[in-house]
């Protein structure tokens, strides 16, 4: 799935993704997304890498807990690892290896399996992961199911730029269009919007755009 010997070593990867700005320019777009959340807020980092996306949210509402899964289980280490060196508390993290394909599906470090439940998150945050899936439209309409009314799915996906393509390319990285993702989860009852990323989100701004969905309440 992930040909990438950048993928496969965590350590490198988690520096490339220092080094080059890209942690902080992800980090500046995520603090212009406004969310109405608050209290024990419950967040899901599906396919998590090194844990940009949702630790920035768990840094961000000092209530919430966060389950952060990939199919690596050496980037749920250096996604605790990273909790740490931010300050965060490492209990507030449960992680779990788990398929995009089936997202609601958990196998524990400790040993033994979870299934999240339908309705279990206020915020469910990818990047990039989704085109992993054997199915994208599967893999999305999954995810809503474990969307809470009111919940908040955020998307940063890979854009349709000529960068973005490339990237895709490299990464072995097959997605729907952004066009039909948005459809599918409109057809799953959230509202969508899809938002750019500017100038000061260099070098995000490359590769990445955001399709943020809304279930209702």
């Amino acid at each position: 799935m992930l040909k990438s010997r950048l993928y496969r070593s965590t350590n490198v990867y988690n520096f490339f993704m220092k080094s080059l700005g890209y942690e902080r320019s992800i980090d500046r777009f995520l603090r212009s997304v406004e969310l109405d959340l608050s209290g024990p807020v419950r967040i899901l980092d599906a396919g998590c890498g090194t844990g940009m996306l949702g630790l920035h949210f768990l840094e961000r509402f000092p209530g919430a807990v966060l389950t952060s899964t990939d199919l690596e289980p050496r980037f749920l280490k250096t996604t605790v690892a990273n909790a740490a060196q931010r300050g965060l508390d490492v209990q507030r993290i449960t992680v779990g290896v788990s398929d995009i394909s089936h997202p609601s599906r958990l196998q524990l470090p400790a040993g033994g399996a979870m299934e999240l439940a339908a309705g279990s998150f206020d915020l469910i945050c990818v990047g990039a992961v989704v085109g992993y899936a054997s199915s994208t439209e599967s893999a999305v309409r999954e995810l809503v199911r474990l969307l809470a009314p009111g919940g908040t799915l955020l998307n940063l996906e890979m854009s349709e730029s000529p960068t973005g393509k490339f990237v895709s390319r490299r990464y072995s990285y097959s997605n729907i269009t952004l066009s039909l993702m948005q459809q599918v989860l409109r057809e799953s009852g959230c509202t969508v919007r899809m938002t750019r990323l500017s100038l000061v989100h260099l070098p995000a701004k490359f590769t990445r755009v955001a399709v943020i969905a809304r279930k209702p309440t």
